[in-house]
């Protein structure tokens, strides 16, 4: 009889034991994915900021080409209204 009461009483810590480091190991390895996940998250951020970038720079190059034809053409259409008006 005192062999089962003990075998129970060592089993029963073991289980509680075990069950410690498994959370432990457990939570560890949820974390380790988590992160994992959060970096792919990062680089896909990452790269859409840098490809946003590089259109936000190619649209200011295109405003910039686009006062100067504007810029060309109010210039011309100067001329052409002190032409009529001699």
């Amino acid at each position: 009889m005192d062999n089962i009461i003990i075998t129970a009483i060592f089993s029963f810590i073991a289980t509680i034991v075990g069950f410690i480091f498994g959370s432990r190991k457990n939570q560890a390895e949820t974390d380790k994915i988590v992160l994992e996940n959060v970096k792919g998250i990062l680089d896909v951020y990452t790269k859409t900021i840098e490809d946003l970038k590089d259109e936000v720079s190619e649209l200011k190059k295109e405003i910039k080409e686009y006062k100067s034809c504007i810029d060309k053409m109010e210039k011309e259409l100067n001329t052409f209204k002190k032409q009529m008006n001699k």
